[in-house]
Parts: C-alpha cells; structure tokens; sequence
C-alpha cells in the first residue's frame, strides 16, 4: 500500500482558561469547537483516508494510556484514532470547558503516545501530526521538554498549533475570535468600514469571529515561547483562531492523484508512445459516492437491495436468472439473448490514430464537444519516439494547424473524434486533445440579421455608452489590492460550496431549515457591491438610450364565453327574462329555445374541438385558431399555407382562384399585425417560384399582379426586411417559364369536370 495517509492527533485545552470570554462572545473553546467540525467535515467530504483521534486536557476525566495517580491527569482520549466519521462529529459537539488545571506538554506527550500505539505495524502512514488547540493561558512544566522534543524528532511527529494569537499584536485589527450576530462590536466593526475584512467572513456553521484585541498575560507569553520552541522544533506551523477559520470556510473537494492513460498514436506508418493527463475537468461532485458520510455508523453495510416482480394479480417474485433482454417492435415483445446482444455491439479496438490535418482556424469554439481536455505528451523511456513527438508539434506550431484524431478508448468503448492543438511554452512540449462532434451530432441554425434593418442598427451615443460599461464593470483591477478579481484558479465552485455547506448544516442543525447564504459569496460581497455601485450610473444611462417596446405578441387568454359564443349566454339570458314575465310559458317557446341552446352548443363544441384549417371556411378556422392560440401560431400559418396551395393546384380552371386569395390576403393581414412578415412572404416567393414550373398555375399569379398583392414591406410592419421598391420590383418582375401556355392548356384538361365543382 502506497504511503498516503496521515495520522493526525486533535488535542484540545478544554481547561479554565479557555472558557473565559467578555460578555457577548464566544469564548475560545467554542471558536476551537467550530474549527474542529470544519476539519472533520473536510476530511469526510474529500473522502480522506487520513485517521484522526481527539484528546481533551483539562477535562474532568483521566483516560489514556499513560495516566496514573500522579502523572498525566486530566487528559481524556474522547475518540482513538481512527477514519472520520458522524461520530467524531457529535464529540466535537459535545466538548465542554473541564474545570480542573492540565499540562499542555503532558497532552503532547499523551498524544505522540498515542500516534505510536495506534500506527505501529501498520502500513500507509505518510505523516504523523499533532494539532494543538489553546490560549497558552493554563500552567504547566517544562523540565523535560528537551527530551520530549528528541522523542518527537525521532517518531517524525509534527506539532501545529492553533490559538486566538501568538504575539502577532500588530497583524491583529482588533478583529480576532468568533463572536454571535448579536455582539454589540459587529456595529462598531461595519462603522470602521472593514466590512470584508477576513474577521467579518462568516464560517461554514454561519458564525462570526470577532472580538476587541486583550493584552496577554505573563502565564500566555511563557507559554507562547513554549510552544513556539515546540512547533519550531517539529517543523510545524502556528495559525490563529481567524487564519484557521479563514483557511477552512471553503470545502474542498476530494484530491486525486494525475494518472495517465496511454496510447500508441499512429500517424500513417510511424507510431509514438504518448500518455494523455486531464487538462481540464468539469467538477461534479460525486455526493452519491459519499456513502460512508450519510451513514451513521461507518461499518455498516451500504447497499443496493433490487427485487423483480411479475405485474398480476399473484405479485411473484421473478429471480435474474429468468429474466432475458427484449425490445418492442408493435404490440410484441422481441426476446434477444445476451449472446445476441454480444454479437451486435460494436466491435472495436484501443486507437488514437491521426487521419487528417486541418488549419487551426478551422476548429471554431463552437465545435468543442465534452467537459474534458486532455494533455498529450510523450511517454517517457522512448527517446527517440519524444525527439519525433517533439519534431511533430513543433512543426504544427509553426505552420498553425492541428491533427484530427480518431480516438478509442478500449475495445468496449465507443470511437470519437477529436482534434490535437501543439502547445510550447517555455521547455515544456505537449498538445492539446479536445473532443469533437460527428456530422449527426451538428444542428445548424439560421438567424435573420440584425444589421438588415435600419433600427437594429446602435447610433455613436449607444455605442459609447456600452464601451463605459464595459469599462466600470472590468475586474483587471477590481480587488482591493488593485489586481485581477474573481480570477478563475481562485474562485471556488459555488455549487459544491453550496451543497457541502448545505451537508454540514444539516448535520449541526438538523431541525431549522437551510439558509440560502453562500458563504463565498458572502466573502465577497463588498467587491460585488463596489462594482455594482460603480456601475449604476452607466446602467440607469443604458436603459435612457435602449427603449424597450411592447411589440404585441402576447397570446390572448380565451376565456369560457369567449369559447363557447355568445349565442349561448343571450340564450340563457333570454330564457331567464321570459321566466320572469310570464309565469308558465308556452311548449312552442320552450322548445324554440332549448333547441336554439343545443344548436348553440352543439356547434361551440365543434368550434372548441377544431385543431385544423379545413378547405370548407379556411378564413374563418384560421381567425379562430388564432385567437385560441393553440396549435401555435407557427403551426396555424403553416396549415394555412398548404390550405393555399392546395386550393390553387388543385383548382379546375380559376374556380378556387378566389377562396385561396381571401386566405391569402387573411394570412397577410394576420402576418403584419402578429409581426411575422417572413411566413407569408416566404409563401409569396414559393408562388411566384412554382408559377415558373410545368406543374405550376400562372393563372393564379398573374391575379396577384392584378389584385397588387406583394411582399409585405418595412412600412407596413416593422419586422420587415424588404424595402417598398423590392416590392413593386418582385410583382413586375416576368417568370421565366418552360411552358407559356400551361394554364390554358390546364383550363382545356379541366372542362369535362367543371361540373363536379358546381357543388363547391
């Protein structure tokens, strides 16, 4: 096993000295209790294999190996090392001041002790650290603190310490330990205008650290030489409280070591041993991958219990063997063996072959495919292969191209296609591997222009005045330092600081609701502030110079008189005021009316139930589809459109001339004041285009001429492109037509069968 984890020792002062705090704040056992649930928390959520124990010194009892009647009292092992867990949790939760003094060198002597016992002859241990939580303001002996040292040196233990200050006086701005919303120095602390100051952060449980800097006692000065000869001795680090919060308020997802995965690329007969590494990686979280996290008790069995039934009556439980693979073709389940399903999966084989080279400028943004990009580099122990990879990228480099590649994974993955871009900066050689999409995987979408219009077109003052916002809200120098805000490798992902907080929340507090803060950007809520402050000057001059309009496409709400008519309602109303007058009116009336009041909704029903645009009334189902706004709008103009078509090809002479241009002046009028000219003049070039066919009706075109029935243009509706004189252009424009004569010679076809149409 691979050294890789550590042993970690949590040793906490819970003794008079540390429960001591002014009125209104926390006092530093309980900021040192908040700092411990955020290391444990971390080290669950990253899924560390790192061991931790917990030990008390200054509690009220004496529990470890070491403790007799005279020595090493007071010191309380809570939790043996081991992985953390729900359970240490709870006892970090639980810790409460002791009242009995402890010596801080005995709880380190305790604690290496313990590390030894517990990681002797085991295996994977990398480090061993002891993490020491106090104030330095309990006595305590250091005859022998030589010795110990030598011991610590010898074992490779390291000491950390952790404290509300280690004589830093000039690094601290009166900002230090954690305190609750309701002190009475949070005010005076937002006056001073610190707002964002690293005190002020909030902490992944919602607390606040903060308190009036206190001048140290002659016990916590001796103390903090102590300890710092220890920490100095162990190679260790000291933090205070306000550093350890800070570091420690945002999560960190779990560390994974670079593999590579290694490939034989082939470039026509020559063929170079590379390894690819993960360049790039879209970051989700595998919270259902955290299993030992929700759970309890770490040792017990997590798993995925699935039971298979037949759907009857008798509710039989059907075992995996029974069970085979189908597919529905129609009514009928088709049984494919696994044999079968083996042989139709597509056989391939591992391959990063190199099939083409294109220009560099070829590979727009937009064809990037997948969350991943990949570095391509030489495998090491092939010299002379590295000197060719190394010749090849240089050579892409400069003639700016890059290679297409045809990529596999395994012999049970399926291909892809990808591109490799040549990378050199400094002595380091590699490319770039991003995937790229097949032909089926492209959708090409067509917009219509912005710039063809005269109103789409911004003036000198709107320009300008979306040049000083971009300049107000440029982040080149927004920090307070005066550099780059926000930079990418420094700002964290929010959605997995939102959930991870969401996690620890709920484990505190598993009774009130979530919150909805988010901690990173409560840290950085003052810079949002000062560059939306900045900004709101430009943003109230961009809404002058950009007018909004309302351009009338709201759907009307059809309501139920609307649906089902008036005729109804009038009829209801009638009969109640004859119900009123007369006192028994007549059969003849009653029938009258009753029969009058089915008519009525026998046909609103027929009217609510239309979906389509028939050929008998077209113009009235296309007014009233419209109306009801369902189908679509899109879909009512398209039945429309064919309805058209239909009743021009499909006219015997020019009997349907006249029915399909009253649909097509309808859908003209409904085009411009829906503000949707492209439909119909999209249907006006199509019959101009199919009068110039054999199949085709002139006839039918040359009485648009006559009727003047042109595109719609720009001044008729502002969604449209086309000027006034590119329409009277497109009605005198003559058809280059193959047969001049076709519409007499249909008209001669038709005559036999004029009668028919007699009934239209």
């Amino acid at each position: 096993m691979a050294n890789n984890k550590e042993a970690l020792a949590l040793v906490v002062d819970v003794g008079i000295g540390m429960s001591q705090a002014a009125p209104g704040y926390d006092s530093p056992v309980q900021i040192a209790s908040d700092i411990l649930q955020m290391i444990v928390q971390r080290k669950m959520f990253q899924e560390s294999k790192d061991e931790l124990a917990l030990i008390l010194y200054g509690a009220d009892e004496s529990n470890n190996d070491l403790a007799d009647e005279d020595n090493y009292r007071n010191i309380n092992v809570v939790f043996p090392l081991s992985p953390a867990n729900w359970h240490l949790f709870e006892e970090i939760q639980k810790i409460k001041p002791g009242n009995n003094p402890a010596d801080l060198v005995d709880a380190i002597v305790v604690a290496a002790d313990h590390l030894r016992r517990e990681t002797e002859g085991k295996h994977g241990f990398a480090a061993k650290r002891v993490m020491l939580f106090t104030n330095a303001a309990t006595t305590f002996s250091d005859h022998s603190l030589k010795t110990i040292l030598d011991s610590l040196r010898r074992q490779d233990i390291i000491v950390d310490a952790i404290g509300p200050t280690w004589g830093q006086q000039d690094e601290e701005d009166d900002n230090e330990e954690n305190h609750h919303p309701n002190s009475p120095m949070e005010t005076n602390g937002q006056e001073n205008g610190d707002e964002n100051s690293d005190a002020n952060r909030p902490t992944t449980n919602g607390y606040h650290h903060q308190t009036p800097k206190k001048p140290l006692t002659q016990q916590q000065q001796t103390g903090i030489r102590v300890i710092g000869e220890i920490v100095n001795s162990t190679e260790g680090t000291l933090f205070t409280f306000r550093e350890a919060l800070t570091i420690l308020s945002v999560h960190q997802s779990k560390i994974v070591k670079p593999t590579a995965t290694k490939y034989i690329m082939q470039l026509a007969d020559l063929k170079l041993h590379i390894c690819t590494y993960i360049q790039v990686k879209d970051n989700k979280p595998a919270i259902f991958r955290l299993k030992k996290v929700y759970a309890r008790d770490p040792t017990t069995e997590i798993k995925v219990d699935r039971g298979r039934y037949t759907k009857d009556e008798q509710d039989q439980e059907i075992e995996k063997e029974e069970l085979t693979d189908g597919f529905r073709y129609g009514t009928t389940f088709v049984p494919i063996n696994k044999e079968t399903l083996d042989e139709m999966k597509y056989q391939s084989e591992k391959c990063f072959s190199v099939i083409a080279f294109s220009e560099a400028n070829m590979m727009r943004r937009s064809l990037y495919l997948g969350d991943t990009v990949y570095e391509v580099i030489a495998e090491a122990g092939f010299e002379e292969e590295a000197q060719a990879f190394a010749g090849l990228v240089q050579a892409m480099y400069e003639t700016n191209t890059v290679a297409i590649v045809r990529k596999c994974f395994s012999e049970r993955s399926a291909p892809e296609l990808g591109f490799l871009r040549p990378h050199i900066a400094h002595d380091h050689v590699c490319m770039y591997y991003v995937k790229l999409p097949f032909a089926e995987d492209l959708r090409e979408f067509e917009f219509d222009n912005l710039d063809s219009t005269k109103r789409n077109q911004p003036n000198d003052e709107q320009l300008k005045c979306i040049d000083n916002l971009i300049t107000t809200m440029d982040l080149t120098h927004a920090d307070r330092s005066g550099e780059e805000a926000f930079r990418p490798e420094l700002v964290f992902n929010p959605y997995i600081q939102r959930m991870f907080q969401s996690i620890a929340r709920r484990a505190v507090t598993p009774d009130e609701p979530l919150s909805l803060s988010n901690t990173i950007m409560e840290m950085n809520d003052t810079l949002l502030r000062s560059i939306a402050g900045k900004s709101k000057r430009i943003l109230n001059t961009v809404h002058e110079k950009f007018v909004l309009r309302d351009t009338d496409r709201r759907q009307k709400i059809t309501t139920g008189d609307a649906l089902f008519g008036n005729v109804d309602s009038t009829a209801k109303r009638a009969r109640l005021d004859e119900n009123e007058n007369i006192e028994e009116p007549t059969t003849d009336s009653t029938t009258t009316a009753d029969s009058a009041s089915f008519e009525a909704q026998a046909a609103a029903k027929k009217k609510a139930a239309m979906r389509n645009v028939g050929t008998l009334t077209p113009v009235e189902d296309f007014k009233f589809l419209i109306e009801q706004s369902s189908p679509s709008f899109a879909e009512v103009c398209k039945q429309m459109c064919n309805i058209i078509l239909e009743l021009v090809h499909n006219s015997h002479g020019d009997a349907l001339f006249e029915k399909a241009l009253q649909c097509l002046q309808c859908l003209r009028e409904i085009c411009i004041n829906k503000l949707e000219p492209k439909i119909f003049n999209d249907l006006e070039l199509l019959l101009k285009k199919q009068a110039s066919t054999i199949d085709g009706r002139k006839d039918f075109w040359q009485k648009l001429i006559d009727e003047k029935l042109s595109l719609i243009t720009s001044e008729e509706c502002v969604e449209s492109n086309v000027i006034p004189v590119e329409a009277i252009k497109f009605l005198e424009e003559e058809i280059p037509t193959e047969t001049i004569n076709n519409a007499a010679t249909t008209n001669e076809q038709d005559g036999e069968d004029e009668d028919l149409f007699d009934l239209i």
